[in-house]
């Protein structure tokens, strides 16, 4: 698989599982859709420089390598089966940190990385939620990495 033919390898893997919703919006572009409110939309996105996986409000940032495309799969693997997790920090219902968690086989959570915007509402409550989708069963991760 190289870039140019990875929307079309997700698709593929995607239809079967006609429960899960996606649109490909051009050949540099693909939605799939949360299956509810405690889920996050993936949106993938194929530019010139950098490959970017946007996770709700959040989004990470993949290079060209063939390294970097087998992790931009991994990461699409994990959020697809529940085995990442999107934790949001908010103010006012204003999300303004996301910290991407991935679960071991233990059923431990463990921090991947941040991102976030300035907020000046310092003094406002800060509210932690969680979103996690469960498009994919886990078996499908598991003999990924087995193969």
């Amino acid at each position: 698989m190289t870039e140019n033919n990875l929307i079309e390898f997700i698709i593929e893997k995607l239809k079967n599982y006609p429960d899960i919703e996606y649109q490909a919006k051009s050949s540099k572009e693909l939605k799939i859709s949360k299956s509810d409110e405690n889920g996050f939309d993936i949106l993938l996105r194929l530019n010139t420089k950098e490959n970017t996986l946007h996770f709700g409000s959040s989004h990470w940032h993949f290079g060209k390598t063939d390294e970097e495309l087998d992790e931009l799969l991994k990461y699409l693997l994990f959020v697809l089966t529940g085995m990442a997790r999107i934790k949001e920090y908010s103010k006012n219902k204003k999300g303004y940190k996301w910290i991407l968690e991935f679960q071991d086989r233990a059923g431990n959570w463990y921090d991947n990385g941040a991102m976030g915007t300035i907020n000046i509402k310092f003094w406002a409550k800060t509210e932690i939620n969680y979103f996690q989708n469960n498009l994919l069963p886990k078996e499908i991760l598991i003999a990924y990495f087995e193969e």
